[in-house]
Order: C-alpha cells, then structure tokens, then sequence
C-alpha cells in the first residue's frame, strides 16, 4: 500500500472515530473537530493545525484533484497514525499523573519529610496510618501548616513532631484546599478541565489523588497537581 492509499485509509478511520465521540451522526466532520477541541479535547486541540492541515488535503482529494499534487510523506502518515491511534485509546490520568507517589506515615518525622518535600518539590503527600500503606488518613502540602497557624495561632513543629502529632494538618475535613480522588480509568483531559472548572469558578482544585476506584480509603497510584497542568 502506498501512503496515498494508507492516508486515505487512515483520515476514514480519524473522521468514524471522532463522529462516534461526539455522537451526532448529522454534524461535518469540521463541527465534530471544533466542538472537541472547544471540550480541550486531544488530539484535536494539541494538533489542531495538524488535523485542519490533512483535512483540507482529504477534501481536495476526493474532489478530484490528482493525487501527484501531494506528497504524502512518512513522516505526515505516522504522524496520522499516531493521531488515530490516541482518539481510539485516549490517555487515562494514570498514564499522565506522577508514579512512584512519594508518601509519609503517621509515626514519620515531619520536619524529615517537610525537607525531603522541599529537596524534591513536592507540593502533596498522602499520610497513612502506617508503613502498610492499606489507610490513607489524610494529605499534607504546603498550607497544611499555615492552615493551622490561621486556625490555631500557633503550632509547634520540633525535631520529634510526628504526623500524629499534628494530626488536624493533614485531616481532608479541615482542609482548605481542594483536593479530588479519582479512579485510574478516568481520562487525562477530563480531569485536566476539572482544574480549568474550578479555576472559572475561582476554587483552588490544588491536587487530584489517583486511586484504584477513585475513593479516598484507598492507597494513591498518582498524584496530578495544579504545577502539571500549568506546565501541559
């Protein structure tokens, strides 16, 4: 098959693909684009010159133009078959969200971690009640402490203080933050326009924890914070 051939078979899959996502069998091709790049969808909104450029190009093709006007390279067709493979198998946030979670126990020293934290740039730890890791009890960031500082007007942080010891810091009731749990099946965009929601909505969704099912009991996979989506 020469990639006059392949790209055709390709742009057939891309537009029968992208009509199912949008699920009106009565809109162009084009509308089906704009309404899921508008939804920040990719991706179409990633590769919007990209797709718009092999859109025109399969439009004049199938109006009759001779083929030998085009020349459709290695490159444009990898680069299509990439796009269709992403818009059948859209990333899932635990394809995209911070692995290898970096995390702290209640008996785990605070001003340890706090250093470790600052070291390594981490804004969110989950604590748990122990080294198990089975019971998350709560997230410790940045404004944990000057939460409580606001709340209580002082907080003693020693060379002994554990996380047990500042237990209320970390509880997710007392937070000010907002701070999301979702399943690992759910997609990368959605939960990157969660944080473009709140932000419209003038909240601070400062980080979503990714579990399993998406509950707050269970032991997080991945973190995304509001810092990975700014850099996206």
């Amino acid at each position: 098959m020469n990639n006059n051939d392949r790209f055709n078979e390709l742009f057939i899959e891309f537009e029968e693909e992208t009509k199912k996502k949008v699920k009106n069998k009565y809109l162009t091709l084009e509308k089906c684009i704009e309404e899921l790049k508008n939804k920040r969808y990719n991706p179409y909104l990633r590769e919007e010159s990209f797709i718009d450029f092999c859109r025109k190009i399969r439009n004049i093709k199938f109006h009759g133009t001779n083929d030998h006007y085009f020349l459709i390279t290695d490159d444009t067709i990898q680069k299509l078959e990439d796009i269709v493979n992403e818009v059948k198998h859209p990333f899932k946030i635990e394809h995209k969200a911070t692995k290898n979670v970096f995390s702290a126990n209640l008996h785990s020293n605070v001003r340890k971690i706090m250093k470790e934290m600052d070291e390594k740039s981490y804004t969110h730890i989950p604590i748990y009640s122990d080294s198990s890791e089975k019971e998350l009890v709560g997230v410790f960031s940045e404004n944990s402490i000057f939460q409580s500082l606001i709340q209580k007007h002082t907080i003693e942080v020693s060379d002994n203080t554990t996380f047990e010891d500042i237990k209320e810091c970390i509880d997710l009731k007392n937070t000010k933050e907002v701070i999301k749990f979702v399943s690992r099946d759910k997609l990368y965009d959605d939960v990157v326009n969660d944080f473009i929601q709140e932000f419209k909505d003038k909240k601070k969704l400062s980080c979503v924890m990714v579990t399993h099912h998406g509950t707050s009991k269970e032991r997080v996979i991945g973190i995304l914070t509001s810092w990975d989506v700014i850099g996206r």
